[in-house]
């Protein structure tokens, strides 16, 4: 984007052009974890060859000709001509650590807009072992180039979203070509060509791939010609970028621009208020509340400023992104950068040791010299960094109150390196005792970071496992307890992440809520985490998932697709012989449906009468098919155009169409029980439905009586919450007597993380007065949603009921 000597060069040239794009492009460095990139050092990393001047030599050329009122007045003039246009464009590069404790942090940074250039060593063949470098946690392959030339492309296409095809470009680059006798370059240019193009022969994003002519630069010599070739396409494929012209309005050009000075004074992180502010000097272009959020997720795209729009992160900006490369180096390093200071250096060995850290400990990193200017922004910064998942709470209870203790402990899981070296997997994860499933992702090889998310995310909702007195976290492993019967495991094979589910004495006893509910919040976590990466503004992401789900059989090393299995009917046989469909069932339990008897007269006149409340209506989306709720809609009088609207605002979520398109009816066309009765009958079909609708299920629970009128705990509501997710907490939440309003808000608050949304919406029933939140309330609420009390019933057991709540 522009800066300010872009701004006067732009105002003094442009008067007669037309308003046109500005443009940006982002180029992103990376290395094999030996080497460093000596070619990205070659390349001017804060300048441009189109840029005459530094920011400072601008800066004061820019105070002797005139003062920031001055262009301040001058920038209004040509942008209320609508004439501006700039005329440079700045190109920004990140060189990424290939040590493997980097790994995680490189999420923060790739985006589509970028172009990629991935630097290996092109003296070395692709299959030759990398001495000395660990090989990605599930991989038993040897470390070779290859190996890593596919984590980088794997990485980069999970981590980027998918706006244009064939974008972002993958440009190879080869280094140490003097290493190579001069008369077999071009004999070793064309064997790397050809290993590469074979290795990537049949890969999703071999077309993102620029490979012909391989670029393969000495880096020691400035003088290399090719160096030379490497920026000219570098600059060509910039330019080819479809995000290179993007249309912006000018409207927002003068809070970029002084937004682009605060940061060349040294000004990191803004307050969303100092932000608006700021936005309302220009009194000929202040953006609406509305524009300002979009031109915060917009620059958050380009990779111009860090924002999130979340309740614990919305109040402040970082507007220079270099910050978060302190933060992240700060506490996540190889050890050959560790700190030297005794203190600070036993808490590295301890977080590289067992995979925690104490909020204190990082707060005392962070008083380094390096890091001081973290520090007035400590408690937003470690917000953040729960927000990406790099560190996690070890949640903690009063053993008397069940209340929630402070934390104090905090999980990093990526600063683990040592593998699972403990006999679990062997001893307890037995076919007797064990289902599996796959989360099976397209590439070979997984990207750290993905695992290290849900990881982080798992130890949020589950109590990580000890065993042989070992805490069962490693890297690319964690154990957890659900309860004190089932025992998770959730670790990377190649590229599978596979989730066993273990109980105590046999899988035939495991309960299918559980596995369903597991399966649910782990699927669900992995979309999340997708979505994240696939976030941009004013796109739509894509719909695909990088990854699909596969059932193992009792061998628990043999997989078949989710797919095969939806077009079989009775029997799914794997190449074992074995019927999958009998695991399949555990991790699938379909919710019971609740039928009318024969004699049922269905509802009285008085019932009739009534309209029906956004409970009862969602009552009746669930217990009726899309193509029903379709047609009913219509037949009732909505038209086909806003059916359609909401099947493209809502889809792929088919329950919201349905809950939402009839709360429309009811909205605008006041329906009531006898409209809906009426509609079903004519359409032929049973108005016993609606029966379903307006009637609560019978209480069936083992719950003693005593506990039904106390108040559950925080700890009783944090472990129910990992257990009713998705669109059953939706419902739950209206069972719950709380507002549409309310449940709305919760969901946008915390995004797709839907155990985030149960828990909040369990927190803000429990403080609702209206009605006495007790447990007996909540088992009917439970048994109105069909998942029944069981759950609730174990963790009563578990963790018990503290009456003096």
């Amino acid at each position: 984007m522009t800066s300010l000597e872009e701004e006067e060069e732009s105002e003094l040239t442009n008067k007669a052009s037309d308003t046109s794009p500005t443009g940006y492009a982002k180029a992103t460095l990376s290395s094999l974890p030996s080497e460093q990139s000596a070619a990205a050092q070659s390349l001017p990393s804060t300048k441009s060859s189109n840029v005459p001047h530094t920011v400072k030599q601008m800066e004061k050329k820019m105070r002797t000709r005139m003062t920031k009122e001055e262009i301040r007045k001058k920038m209004e003039k040509v942008l209320k001509s609508g004439k501006y246009k700039m005329k440079v464009g700045r190109l920004i590069f990140w060189d990424f650590g290939g040590q493997y404790v980097y790994l995680t942090t490189h999420q923060t940074f790739m985006t589509f807009r970028a172009l990629f250039l991935v630097v290996f060593d092109g003296s070395k063949d692709l299959h030759e072992q990398v001495p000395d470098v660990m090989c990605f946690p599930g991989q038993h392959m040897t470390p070779t180039p290859a190996v890593f030339l596919q984590y980088w492309v794997n990485s980069i296409l999970i981590y980027c979203k998918v706006v244009y095809a064939g974008i972002p470009k993958i440009l190879f680059v080869a280094t140490h070509k003097d290493k190579v006798p001069l008369e077999n370059v071009e004999t070793r240019r064309k064997e790397l060509c050809s290993g590469i193009e074979e290795l990537f022969k049949d890969h999703e994003g071999r077309h993102q791939l620029v490979l012909r002519p391989l670029i393969f630069v000495n880096a020691i010599d400035p003088g290399d010609p090719e160096i030379d070739i490497l920026r000219k396409t570098i600059t060509e494929l910039t330019f080819d970028h479809p995000c290179w012209g993007e249309r912006m309005p000018n409207a927002c050009v003068p809070l970029e621009l002084e937004i682009a000075e605060l940061v060349a004074e040294g000004k990191e992180i803004m307050s969303l208020a100092e932000v608006e502010e700021l936005n309302a000097i220009s009194e000929v272009s202040v953006l609406s509340p509305e524009q300002l959020t979009d031109f915060l997720h917009y620059q958050h795209s380009l990779g111009k400023i860090v924002y999130f729009d979340t309740p614990q992160l919305r109040d402040n900006v970082i507007i220079s992104p270099l910050l978060m490369v302190e933060v992240m180096r700060s506490f996540i390093t190889d050890v050959e950068f560790w700190p030297k200071e005794d203190k600070t250096r036993k808490t590295f060995k301890e977080m590289s040791k067992n995979g925690m850290i104490q909020k204190l400990d990082l707060y005392h990193i962070w008083e380094q010299e390096d890091f001081r200017q973290i520090l007035p922004f400590k408690e937003y910064i470690f917000d953040m960094l729960i927000h990406l998942d790099i560190v996690s709470e070890q949640r903690r209870y009063d053993t008397k109150t069940g209340s929630r203790l402070p934390v104090e402990q905090f999980f990093v899981p990526c600063m683990l390196t040592q593998r699972n070296d403990t006999d679990f997997l062997l001893q307890e994860c037995t076919p007797e005792r064990t289902v599996s499933l796959a989360f099976v992702f397209n590439g070979t090889i997984i990207p750290p970071a993905l695992l290290n998310r849900l990881i982080c995310a798992c130890l949020t909702m589950w109590t990580l496992k000890q065993y042989g007195g070992r805490k069962l976290m490693f890297s690319g492993f964690v154990g957890l307890s659900f309860d004190k019967e089932h025992d998770i495991v959730v670790c990377v094979e190649g590229n599978k992440i596979l989730l066993h589910l273990v109980h105590k004495r046999s899988k035939g006893l495991i309960i299918p809520d559980i596995a369903t509910s597991v399966r649910d919040c782990l699927f669900v976590t992995l979309e999340r985490i997708s979505e994240f990466y696939q976030s941009s503004i004013h796109c739509k992401a894509n719909s695909k998932l990088p990854f699909h789900t596969e059932y193992s059989c009792s061998k628990l090393n043999c997989f078949t697709s989710e797919n095969k299995m939806a077009s079989e009917n009775e029997e799914c046989l794997c190449e074992h012989g074995e019927n999958i469909k009998n695991n399949w069932s555990i991790w699938n339990k379909k919710r019971e449906q609740k039928q009318c008897d024969d004699n049922c007269p269905g509802l009285s006149e008085d019932a009739l009468s009534q309209i029906p409340s956004d409970k009862e209506l969602f009552r009746l989306s669930v217990n009726c098919e899309t193509r029903m709720i379709h047609d009913l809609a219509l037949h009732l009088g909505m038209e086909e155009i806003v059916w359609c609207d909401m099947e493209d605002t809502y889809s792929p979520n088919t329950q919201m169409v349905k809950f939402l398109t009839l709360m429309h009816l009811k909205e605008n066309n006041e329906i009531s029980f006898s409209d809906l009765d009426n509609g079903l009958r004519e359409m032929e079909i049973t108005p016993h439905k609606l029966c379903i609708v307006k009637g609560n299920r019978k209480r069936h629970s083992d719950i003693s009586e005593e506990y039904m009128d106390l108040i559950p705990t925080d700890e009783i509501l944090d472990e129910l919450a990992a257990q009713v997710i998705g669109v059953v907490s939706f419902q739950l939440g209206l069972e719950l007597g709380l507002p549409i309003t309310s449940i709305d808000i919760i969901h946008y608050n915390n995004g797709w993380d839907l155990v985030a949304q149960c828990k909040d919406i369990l927190f803000q029933w429990r403080e609702d007065q209206r009605v006495k939140p007790t447990i007996g309330v909540l088992v009917q609420a439970l048994e109105n949603v069909g998942r029944g009390s069981e759950c609730l019933e174990r963790i009563i057991r578990n963790v018990g009921v503290k009456k003096a709540m």
